[in-house]
């Protein structure tokens, strides 16, 4: 099993807004792709500065190739819808993990 890690930081004037987009669109967009069996969306604790807030959400992959088709069909559809929405009011990284155990 793999997990999309996705690190975000969000600046502070847009946070609410943003909070209530990835509740009710973004990731609801991102499980609709069928690829994920779960996610989890964390704030970082003691991680808030000048700039913004630290957000991590995690999609599981059940396979390699969920994960596969996810990054060649649907990622830059995905990310695209956020930077519409927010422009540069937020930066995000992206990381693959394998559980292990």
């Amino acid at each position: 099993m793999l997990i999309l890690n996705i690190t975000t930081k969000v600046m502070h004037g847009i946070e609410k807004e943003w909070l209530q987009w990835m509740k009710e669109t973004w990731i609801k967009e991102m499980m609709a792709t069928g690829l994920f069996g779960e996610y989890r969306f964390c704030k970082l604790k003691d991680n808030d500065d000048e700039e913004g807030l630290m957000y991590v959400t995690q999609f599981y992959c059940d396979t390699t190739e969920n994960y596969d088709t996810f990054m060649s069909e649907q990622d830059d559809r995905l990310r695209e819808l956020g930077h519409q929405r927010f422009g540069n009011a937020f930066i995000s990284f992206r990381t693959i993990m394998e559980i292990i155990h």
